[in-house]
């Protein structure tokens, strides 16, 4: 399984444990239990929408 952890709230609205919709309280402390790899938007990938090359 691959979670993407939208926590990058300057390019794209985050999604976090102190978000106030669609917290990823659970489901972060889950995914280690669950082998599950999760992956950062803010640390992961240097770009997240094509225009932000330009």
């Amino acid at each position: 399984m691959l979670m993407v952890h939208h926590a990058d709230a300057e390019r794209h609205r985050a999604h976090d444990r102190e978000s106030q919709v669609n917290r990823l309280d659970k489901a972060l402390d889950g995914a280690g239990a669950r082998d599950w790899i999760v992956v950062d938007m803010k640390n992961d990938w240097k770009v997240i929408y094509p225009f932000e090359l330009e």
